[in-house]
């Protein structure tokens, strides 16, 4: 098995185009762009990802989804029911309270259809949910509801329990409140707690067999699953209430400081990066970078594998967490009774200069200069048309990111220049109109005049 993804491999390698730059996630420059206007009640105005694209939810109980590669808005689903401001996503799936907290409805974003109803409920909060599983507290109980069996709920007394959050794992689902570990067997349907060492100020993240999560002692706490005890704790001096991320076989926190640490699993710091303004929402993972919204309305990229940040102001402030959709932030923006669906990511385009920039005059050459941003290996073809519509300059580059065109105009006229750039990874367009001004014209009708 090892020989052969070794020779394939070395395949794919022999037939890989040479001298080919991929583009970043990303790369500057940025661009923040409105793609969608939408009039409704999205529920809590959170996004999320689905087949159709990007989704949300209407609280009068129907999907909306936007699809970024057409453009265009998909077909609205209806649900059963209305539902509450208390949407929850999680591992491609939607669990939706009823408006009265007294049904439960999970969506399967994969195939987008409803895959389970619930009535007669007293729905206090959804901890989790995935393609066999619900982790919801009821009453005064911590339910795991196995929703592809009839009879599958198993409950646990939970009186006076704070919980944050879950994690699934093959054969069991990690439950953490302030105070103790619940662990849910999936064969058996057994419940197991454990009293944590140090309690927990917020949710944890798994990583390695372990889970970290902040304490209450304002401390990073590392909890070994397999020996139930304490690994370390490192103290932070702040309280630490944000879910940690792992991140490339490290874990990376965001205090109350407003700071950002990356430590190893052995707890040892690999960096620290202060924010300089307020962390508004949890980090947010993209493929190489932490997308990180500050009050000063900035987005700052942090690389933690290069130790680098890229700095993007946006205009305006999104209404709820953003979401990380194939490489681009995607967020609401509330104007009036309008949801403005924003895109924040690279800039594909050409830029075009003219030049002279202030006055075109017949029979004095003209130069177009174009610059590219974030193509790879464009082909760039240019046509120069007048009034009337007819071509009367095309010209072809060979594959480049930046060049210049020459052109001399023979007479006054309007003229517009179209620019298309035929990439790798895309296909832009760029046209300008301008002005070929002969000032004879207006010695002559002088002339004429007086």
């Amino acid at each position: 098995m090892k020989l052969y993804i070794f020779f394939l491999s070395v395949l794919l390698a022999a037939c890989a185009p040479r001298n080919l730059t991929l583009v970043p996630p990303v790369s500057p420059p940025l661009q923040q762009e409105e793609v969608f206007a939408w009039s409704g009640q999205a529920a809590g105005n959170r996004l999320f990802a689905c087949a159709a694209g990007i989704g949300w939810v209407d609280t009068s109980g129907q999907i909306v989804t936007w699809d970024p590669e057409k453009k265009a808005a998909g077909r609205g689903i209806r649900l059963p029911f209305a539902v509450s401001e208390d949407l929850f996503c999680q591992n491609g799936f939607l669990a939706l309270p009823g408006q009265a907290k007294d049904r439960l409805l999970i969506f399967d974003l994969a195939r987008m259809e409803t895959r389970f109803v619930a009535s007669d409920l007293t729905l206090r909060r959804i901890l989790a949910v995935d393609g066999r599983h619900v982790v919801y507290l009821d009453g005064e109980s911590l339910v795991v509801r196995d929703w592809q069996k009839q009879d599958g709920d198993f409950r646990q007394p939970a009186r006076d329990l704070e919980f944050f959050n879950c994690h699934f794992l093959p054969e069991r689902i990690l439950i953490l409140s302030r105070s103790h570990l619940f662990v849910f067997w999936k064969q058996d349907g057994r419940f197991q707690q454990f009293p944590l060492p140090v309690p927990a100020a917020g949710a944890f993240v798994h990583l390695g067999g372990n889970i970290f999560y902040g304490s209450s002692q304002r401390e990073l706490a590392n909890y070994s699953l397999r020996l139930n005890k304490l690994d370390w704790k490192m103290k932070l001096g702040h309280d630490l209430e944000r879910q940690p991320l792992a991140q490339s076989g490290t874990v990376v926190v965001s205090p109350a400081d407003n700071s950002i640490l990356q430590l190893n699993r052995r707890g040892s710091v690999r960096w620290w990066l202060a924010l300089d303004s307020i962390l508004l929402y949890n980090l947010v993972p993209l493929a190489d970078h932490l997308a990180a919204f500050l009050l000063n309305n900035e987005i700052k990229f942090i690389h933690c594998r290069g130790q680098e940040v890229i700095v993007f102001k946006i205009s305006g402030r999104p209404t709820a967490m953003p979401l990380a959709y194939k490489n681009d932030l995607y967020f609401f923006m509330a104007d009036g009774k309008e949801l403005r669906l924003q895109r924040v990511g690279n800039r594909y385009g050409v830029d075009v200069k003219i030049s002279p920039a202030q006055v075109q005059l017949p029979d004095a050459p003209v130069t177009f200069s174009f610059q590219t941003s974030n193509l790879i290996r464009p082909r760039i073809q240019c046509v120069i048309r007048d009034e009337a519509g007819r071509a009367l300059l095309e010209k072809k580059f060979a594959p480049a990111d930046r060049g210049r065109l020459v052109w001399l105009p023979r007479q006054a006229g309007m003229y517009r220049l179209r620019m298309s750039a035929a990439a790798l990874n895309r296909t832009v367009e760029k046209e300008l109109s301008f002005l070929v001004f002969d000032p004879r014209r207006i010695i002559l009708y002088f002339q004429l005049y007086l």
